[in-house]
């Protein structure tokens, strides 16, 4: 049952913080949008700018960069303060999926950006011309980070676990990271599939599910983890009716009073 729950909890925490990370990110599109004049209309999934005749390249460079930046910015503050706090609870799990969601927005970007020039990089490759050996360079580097991030991901989450029986020996540790990682990003993925209808493009189906590929490398890795923290909060272990309240209410804003599309 407890188990049960942990995988419940985490899978909440997983579609809450991609809820918030993609509001986050089209906010700041409709935002740098707002601050040129193109009058943004923010819809769930994407921003439409009804007026773009008089923008320069450089404001439409802003307005492409700003949602990649501020998921950048998201990993960056929400890492910051998961490592600051000491306490492994519901709280914490959020805050660690929001961050690594913000990074793997940003970094999954610019990997696939010189396949996917609808993307928000790949546009402002196309606006700046350039060079595929630019692209294919930076790519390379987003791919290092993000394995960067995978491999930092293996300890915190085993760090939720308040029974040493449940990550010792090293098959238990696997399996408790299958069960904190992989199961959420599962059944995650499946949620937010379906919350993102109707399709505006195909990236806009493909990268919740392929976003999460390389949560496989932290479950793998887990079995290589030593010294871990056991976590003192056993209410992670009870279904969060708080948490699930939260996720009704961020859905309900993110299905029903976004796709309508709201004028900036």
């Amino acid at each position: 049952m407890e188990k049960r729950n942990l995988i419940i909890n985490s899978a909440m925490c997983y579609v809450l913080a991609f809820i918030c990370t993609t509001i986050f990110h089209e906010l700041a599109h409709a935002l740098a949008g707002l601050f040129s004049n193109s009058e943004p209309v923010m819809y769930h999934n994407y921003v439409e700018h009804l007026s773009t005749t008089h923008l320069s390249i450089s404001q439409k460079t802003g307005i492409a960069l700003a949602g990649p930046l501020i998921s950048l910015l998201q990993g960056v503050l929400a890492g910051g303060w998961f490592l600051s706090i000491k306490k492994r609870g519901l709280p914490q799990l959020f805050i660690l999926w929001l961050s690594i969601l913000g990074f793997n927005n940003f970094l999954g970007y610019v990997m696939t950006a010189p396949l996917f020039q609808e993307g928000d990089i790949g546009k402002t490759y196309l606006l700046l011309h350039t060079s595929l050996i630019t692209q294919l360079l930076y790519a390379i580097f987003a791919g290092i980070g993000l394995l960067i991030v995978a491999n930092r991901m293996s300890r915190p989450f085993l760090e939720f676990s308040y029974k040493e029986t449940w990550i010792k020996p090293v098959k238990a540790a696997k399996n408790f990271s299958f069960s904190m990682i992989m199961l959420p990003w599962i059944i995650g993925s499946v949620v937010i599939t379906f919350l993102y209808l109707p399709m505006i493009n195909v990236i806009s189906i493909i990268y919740p599910i392929m976003s999460g590929m390389i949560f496989i490398y932290p479950w793998q890795n887990a079995v290589r983890v030593k010294n871990i923290r056991l976590s003192t909060d056993q209410r992670i272990g009870g279904f969060s009716l708080l948490l699930f309240g939260f996720l009704v209410v961020l859905i309900g804003v993110f299905r029903w009073i976004l796709p309508p599309g709201i004028a900036l």
